[in-house]
């Protein structure tokens, strides 16, 4: 709700705070006193568009800013929360909303103090006020929300058979993808089953061996170098077996030296671990001479053999570059290319099967749209006969009014003949349409042009749905346009009834509607030092008293008038029990 509004130097307010109240709030004042600016100033507040010819003369910059309680407004928190507004969805303090205007056509908005775009108060705007007068604020006018309210009005049972349908819905969609993927798959069948199968073909023809890229590049290191290689073999060989310039040669005296030193291991056992060392490195220097001589002996250098595995390894990492992976990687792609292969080969079998279930799911699906449409049926005759009678209250004596229900057009299913789509709201989308006089024919909500016509068609809807919907505010403006007498009672017991469950501000020049005030607020313009202001002021009881007579003969202090005023104030004030008991 919202708490207080202040407004500064807006038009001819130089600078006002109006407090309001739960329940009915009503502001009334002479014509021209300035009652609509509160309207356009909180207007501004949820992102309308912010002119500096509404800055007061001789001022630099307005402001508007309103205090707002939203602990009970689910989507409004979440919203706040979602973009950084506040930091937990408990909100102990009042939100601050507010918007700055200057000269230089400076505009500025604040979330709780927040800097923000003014699209994010529309955005926010959207969740917690309607404003009947402005086009922009209508909810009810735009036939996306139709479904919506004809939704919550189904309650409970509704919700059931609606969870009922999107569980099938859900399942729906998820098999409808698998069978579109597969089939996209099965259009490129041949040509994917021809690439797959030729890279196969091409790793499988190279017949790759574990590390073999490594053991080739050994190998051909080994044929480039085969000179250095006898000549350093046969190097090692000299010094290995010949006698040096001592006699004696290198495997010769690692014997003598060993043969030594176990001679003397018998006196000093200390020497033990070098025995052991000397007897492998006897070894080592044994079959390093047979590994040198067999180089000798065996070793042939062959061109044709070089220039093989130079082949063999350009092949190799030609493969490894093209597929950008390693050898063991590229045989762990073989084995997947034969799984990808065997499931392309049996993707017909597999879309024939699937496609016998996904039958079976759809039919589901099509049952409970079918289960929920029909409930919806029942609701909507209900609603239709309730506005109806709203609207007669309202003085509409020759309407109708009708929703027409139909069934979205799609390729999901067949119903009827026709094709019909599956949505989250089911197989329904419905519109709102009404005639007001003899002879025209039915139109939509929003091609309703009277802005009295409209305020009063919205608060007939409202009547029957404010229990059900989200918005927190409403207000009215230009309501009691072409109405009086027992018609203009019937509209301040329906404003009422309205504000027991949201906070209801409306703008009325009618007595009638005024004595519902829960919150009277007075609107007085006046001159002081050659500049026009106004003050707002909330009425006592016999102030209330003394502005309905104004309301009803022009003069505040009419006899008759004075009394014909308190006679509707009590007779506002019964009708207003009535309504609380019969709750």
């Amino acid at each position: 709700m919202l708490k207080e509004l202040q407004v500064k130097n807006f038009a001819i307010i130089d600078d006002v705070k109006i407090k309001f109240s739960n329940g009915l709030n009503i502001l009334t004042g002479e014509t021209g006193a300035g009652k609509t600016l509160i309207i356009e100033a909180i207007n501004l507040l949820i992102g309308e568009r912010a002119d500096s010819s509404l800055i007061r003369e001789n001022e630099e910059s307005l402001l508007v800013q309103g205090f707002f309680d939203f602990s009970n407004n689910v989507q409004v928190k979440e919203f706040l929360l979602k973009e950084g507004f506040i930091e937990s969805s408990d909100i102990a303090d009042d939100i601050a909303i507010s918007r700055e205007l200057n000269r230089n056509g400076r505009n500025r908005a604040f979330i709780n103090g927040i800097f923000t775009q003014s699209n994010n108060l529309k955005i926010l705007g959207k969740l917690f006020i309607d404003i009947h007068g402005q086009h922009d604020h209508q909810y009810l006018l735009e036939q996306k929300t139709h479904i919506n309210i004809i939704d919550r009005l189904g309650k409970l049972k509704l919700l059931e058979l609606k969870n009922e349908y999107n569980i099938e819905l859900e399942n729906y969609l998820k098999e409808k993808k698998q069978i579109e993927e597969l089939k996209q798959l099965q259009i490129k069948k041949t040509q994917k089953l021809e690439d797959l199968k030729f890279r196969l073909k091409e790793i499988e023809e190279l017949n790759l061996k574990e590390n073999e890229d490594e053991i080739l590049e050994n190998e051909k290191n080994i044929l480039k170098n085969s000179e250095k290689i006898f000549q350093y073999s046969t190097e090692c060989l000299k010094l290995l077996n010949e006698d040096g310039n001592q006699g004696i040669s290198l495997i010769d005296s690692s014997e003598l030296l060993l043969k030594n030193l176990k001679e003397l291991m018998i006196i000093d056992k200390n020497l033990n671990k070098f025995i052991e060392e000397l007897s492998g490195f006897e070894a080592s220097l044994n079959e390093l001479n047979h590994y040198l001589n067999s180089y000798i002996i065996d070793f042939e250098f062959s061109p044709q053999k070089l220039e093989s595995i130079q082949e063999r390894i350009f092949a190799i990492n030609e493969l490894k570059k093209k597929y950008n992976m390693q050898i063991p990687e590229l045989l762990d792609y073989v084995n997947k290319l034969k799984e990808e292969i065997i499931n392309f080969e049996e993707i017909d079998n597999t879309i024939d099967l699937k496609l016998k279930n996904f039958q079976s799911i759809k039919n589901n699906v099509l049952e409970k749209a079918l289960k929920l449409s029909e409930y919806r049926k029942e609701i909507i005759k209900n609603f239709e006969s309730q506005i109806k009678k709203e609207l007669a209250d309202l003085n509409f004596k020759s309407v109708k009014f009708e929703i027409d229900k139909y069934y979205i057009s799609g390729d999901d299913a067949i119903l009827n003949g026709e094709g019909i789509k599956f949505t989250k709201n089911g197989i329904d989308d419905l519109e709102f349409l009404i005639s007001l006089n003899p002879g025209e024919s039915l139109k939509s909500l929003i091609k309703v042009v009277s802005g009295g016509e409209i305020s009063r068609i919205m608060l007939a809807l409202k009547s029957i749905i404010s229990k059900v919907d989200n918005i927190d505010i409403m207000v009215f403006d230009e309501i009691d346009t072409g109405i009086g007498g027992e018609t203009a009672v019937i509209v301040g017991e329906k404003l009422y009834k309205i504000s027991e469950n949201k906070q209801v501000i409306c703008i009325t020049h009618l007595a009638q509607i005024a004595s519902f005030a829960d919150n009277h607020l007075f609107i007085n313009k006046y001159i002081e030092k050659n500049k026009t202001k106004i003050n707002i002021n909330i009425l006592n009881k016999q102030e209330k008293i003394q502005e309905i007579s104004r309301m009803i003969s022009g003069r505040k202090n009419s006899d008759i008038s004075l009394k014909h005023a308190e006679e509707l104030i009590n007779q506002s004030i019964n009708i207003k029990t009535n309504l609380r008991e019969a709750n």
